[in-house]
């Protein structure tokens, strides 16, 4: 037989094996490299181009919220699904590449609805096509939107934290932009205030004395709150003397007593407190004191910051010892709250944890002082 002949049909030998393997390999990718994932939630944000004196209200759907289907490879549509429904976190970048920005909002009518395909505007989304997922149906598959021409007002600045309290606010006066068609619904810029709220308590501030605080502008008008509606600048100065407010008393019946100090130290002892509740009488401003009293009938689910304990410190040079030892304890208290009376001091007991002395059998359950690692 020919060489040439014998060497064809070692070719068709082997083109039966090779077609085989590509139909393998078709539908391996089908099955591991492609997905389509549907019913997925997500909430867009349309927005006009920075100044194009523009606003841009969503009319359908509502919310900016549609339900999509998205294709592309198994991987990153899992990711996609993961961030959509939740079961992953959504960054800042995620949500800022969900905001579709119209360039050429002059184009679209003023005062009248105007429709866009909601497929190729969520496929211009970075948020998708970073990732390589194209969204293949959407619903609704329009977005119908409303153009309003923007407009700016200067209003003066208001400070309402403190009744009858003389401020110097800098700058008095802020810029409300707005659009038209709201400006007009809620009356005229005569209805818009600009109100500066405080971005500390003003009520523990030292008093008698000018104090500088920063404030954040906020604009307020009838009807619920628009979001295309900004203030400029966004904080402002104020500066203010507080007056000197009536000291009031307070009594807490019950103060609890915890060990204070490192994990690594409060992990080396076990430390019963005798008392472990104390009683005290404090005194303070009486806004101060209203703050407090509420928080002491909220309980545990109060902040810390808002709550008397009383604090042993632990030291690392304590030596275990078999009887009641008398320490001094500190107060942490809200700021401008100062103990008139109660103990400054309770008796304890040191033992030894197993996990730090292994000599020591291991201990009972932990003491009600040991302070809550939180």
């Amino acid at each position: 037989m020919p060489r040439s002949l014998r060497e064809f049909l070692d070719r068709l030998k082997v083109v039966p094996l090779t077609i085989v393997l590509t139909v393998l390999l078709w539908l391996y990718a089908d099955a591991n490299l492609t997905s389509t994932v549907g019913d997925l939630p997500v909430h867009i944000t349309v927005v006009a181009a920075a100044g194009a004196h523009r606003t841009l209200q969503v009319l359908k759907p509502a919310q900016g919220d549609f339900q999509i289907t998205i294709q592309g490879s198994r991987r990153r549509v899992d990711q996609v699904r993961r961030l959509c429904t939740g079961q992953a976190p959504m960054t800042r970048q995620d949500l800022a590449n969900l905001v579709y920005v119209v360039h050429h909002p002059g184009r679209l009518r003023l005062g009248a609805p105007n429709s866009l395909d909601a497929k190729l505007v969520l496929n211009s989304l970075a948020f998708f096509r970073r990732r390589h997922v194209a969204v293949s149906a959407v619903t609704p598959a329009r977005i119908q939107l409303r153009v309003d021409q923007t407009v700016t007002v200067s209003r003066p600045i208001l400070f309402r934290a403190l009744r009858h309290v003389p401020v110097k606010i800098s700058p008095p006066t802020a810029t409300v932009s707005l659009p038209r068609s709201l400006l007009t619904r809620v009356g005229g810029a005569a209805e818009l205030r600009v109100l500066a709220k405080p971005l500390q308590d003003v009520g523990a501030l030292r008093p008698n004395t000018p104090q500088t605080i920063s404030a954040r502008l906020v604009a307020i008008y009838p009807g619920p709150v628009n979001a295309a509606v900004t203030v400029a600048p966004a904080t402002a100065a104020v500066t203010l003397t507080v007056p000197p407010q009536p000291r009031r008393r307070l009594f807490i019946g019950i103060v609890p007593v915890w060990a204070g100090g490192p994990p690594w130290l409060l992990d080396r002892y076990r430390v019963q407190v005798r008392p472990n509740t104390l009683q005290i009488t404090v005194t303070g401003p009486r806004d101060v004191l209203r703050v407090l009293r509420r928080a002491l009938i909220r309980g545990d689910v109060a902040p810390l910051r808002q709550r008397v304990v009383a604090i042993l410190p632990i030291n690392p040079a304590w030596i275990p010892t078999a009887g009641w030892v008398t320490h001094r304890i500190h107060y942490e208290l809200p700021r401008g709250v100062r103990v008139l009376q109660g103990p400054d001091q309770v008796q304890c007991r040191v033992r030894w944890l197993a996990s730090a002395h292994p000599a020591v059998s291991p201990p009972p359950a932990p003491a009600t002082g040991a302070r809550p690692k939180h």
